[in-house]
């Protein structure tokens, strides 16, 4: 398969916006660099990557034009033109590995498998290599999660891990005591890479990943459940989620723009939870949920 490898020029007040943009178009995470091109501290490279497919053309219209509607918005862009490459898939598995380094998120690092880390006393090393899966630690609404999962494990827990991606907050979980992880996902690539990571780190037996489109092909209840997706597919699960939990357990609803935050809110309240925190990054949003 061949994948079209998008960049766009950004302002730092507009990357959220525009990862945003390209996440929701259907790339499988983003990534930020400062481009060579410019002088501007504030100017960033936002990438991400689309499979060519008869889909293609619609979504490149589509991301084109969300962009091009953003300074109505009041977000500066630094420039609205797509930049388009395209890579095959041996070239697209490894083409991102530049963007990945060490990342420490509270007291967890997420370490690349070919990356080399010397711990800290109390840090929580996450190894993995996400293939060609989303999952490396660096997007806002991945932290917000890695930093809520250290509040909320406190040992022997189950956790449904909805669109699991690599495995990152899977193997995480584990890491920080959690008994049993399920990860869902829809796409194969990335249940594959998460079920590899998870036996890579010896917790085969702990987590198991698999391919699914919803939350109802989980048996049973879950004390943490995590849907760290976007906004519309949140509001589309939001009572199936709801039935995944536990009474008294928690939902993380992450990969939420700030705009939609309301919507989403309202939206879990309806299925039946309480909202008990709202964390911030920037102009992303994950909420904190009981299950009531």
């Amino acid at each position: 398969m061949r994948w079209a490898e998008l960049t766009i020029e950004a302002a730092e007040q507009s990357s959220d916006a525009v990862s945003n943009i390209l996440v929701e178009e259907g790339c499988a995470g983003t990534a930020l660099s400062t481009p060579s091109s410019s002088n501007s501290d504030s100017a960033l490279d936002l990438v991400g990557y689309l499979p060519v497919d008869d889909r293609l053309e619609a979504r490149l219209g589509s991301i084109s034009q969300r962009v091009r509607r953003l300074p109505s918005l009041g977000l500066k862009i630094r420039s609205p033109e797509i930049g388009v490459k395209w890579v095959q898939d041996e070239k697209w598995a490894t083409a991102w590995k530049k963007f990945f380094k060490p990342l420490r998120v509270g007291k967890i690092i997420i370490k690349p498998s070919w990356e080399s880390y010397s711990p800290q006393r109390g840090d929580v090393v996450v190894e993995l290599d996400p293939g060609m899966a989303f999952g490396t630690g660096t997007h806002p609404t991945t932290q917000l999660c890695l930093l809520a999962l250290q509040k909320l494990i406190k040992g022997g827990e189950t956790v449904l891990d909805m669109g699991t991606g690599s495995g990152i907050l899977a193997l995480a979980s584990v890491h920080l005591g959690a008994a049993r992880v399920v990860g869902l996902d829809i796409d194969p690539i990335a249940v594959d890479a998460a079920n590899k990571n998870a036996a890579k780190a010896g917790f085969a037996n702990l987590i198991k990943a698999q391919v699914a489109d919803s939350p109802e092909a989980f048996d049973g209840t879950a004390d943490v459940v995590l849907a760290n997706i976007v906004a519309n597919v949140i509001i589309l699960l939001a009572e199936g989620l709801k039935a995944k939990v536990k009474q008294g357990g928690t939902l993380v609803a992450s990969g939420i723009i700030q705009e939609r935050a309301s919507e989403v809110r309202e939206k879990l309240e309806n299925a039946g939870f309480e909202v008990l925190d709202e964390l911030h990054d920037g102009e992303w949003v994950a909420l904190i949920c009981k299950g009531v």
